[in-house]
């Protein structure tokens, strides 16, 4: 039923329901994506899903396929911005530890997005995609302080991110923007000095 043609009122409803889905998730996880709750967060009767979409399964896949993609755009951009940018070490890894702070409902719906994934394979390519976009912006962040093959490291510094950020929604307070900018640091600092770029990491270690 997705794949019909509809007019700008109908798409609208349509982009409706998928937003509402996106924030039912975050709030209540997938399995939380009923008829009644994502009409009665977009304003719509309880039979518009139906009309948009087959069945429950796909309006929550669609809403998360959406959403990723919206999340690849976001972070594609930032590591666009990141590129072309004239920082300092402190800087730079500020930017990237601001980056990294969750954002509500978005970061909630990403981690749903994940967990989704992983039982769900028809859901991988686009949070493959978004992870990578989100990979680009470590690898920029990581270039412009002249790290060594800085796409060796992203994977890492965005896991850590994104564990931070989980923690951080998880247990209000326990870390803030500073510990997570100085956790990302020591891991930077740390692969430099394993990799036999010590004069490098004490350059950015004093900066």
């Amino acid at each position: 039923m997705s794949a019909r043609r509809h007019g700008p009122s109908a798409r609208a409803r349509r982009e409706a329901l998928l937003r509402a889905t996106v924030e039912v998730t975050a709030e209540l996880g997938v399995a939380g994506v009923t008829h009644r709750a994502v009409t009665e967060r977009a304003g719509l009767p309880l039979a518009t899903v139906s009309y948009f979409f087959s069945s429950i399964d796909e309006l929550a896949g669609e809403a998360l396929r959406t959403f990723m993609a919206e999340e690849q755009q976001t972070q594609a951009a930032l590591a666009d911005d990141l590129a072309v940018a004239e920082m300092t070490a402190d800087e730079a890894g500020r930017a990237f530890a601001l980056a990294a702070a969750p954002r509500l409902p978005e970061t909630l719906a990403l981690f749903e997005a994940l967990l989704h994934a992983a039982r769900h394979p028809e859901l991988r390519e686009a949070v493959a995609d978004a992870l990578a976009a989100a990979r680009s912006v470590a690898t920029a962040g990581l270039a412009v302080l002249d790290t060594p093959e800085p796409e060796r490291l992203a994977p890492a510094m965005t896991a850590l991110a994104h564990g931070l950020a989980l923690h951080r929604l998880a247990e209000p307070g326990c870390i803030d923007e500073e510990g997570t900018y100085r956790a990302l640091r020591a891991l930077l600092l740390g692969h430099l000095l394993d990799n036999g770029h010590e004069e490098l990491a004490l350059e950015l270690a004093r900066g």
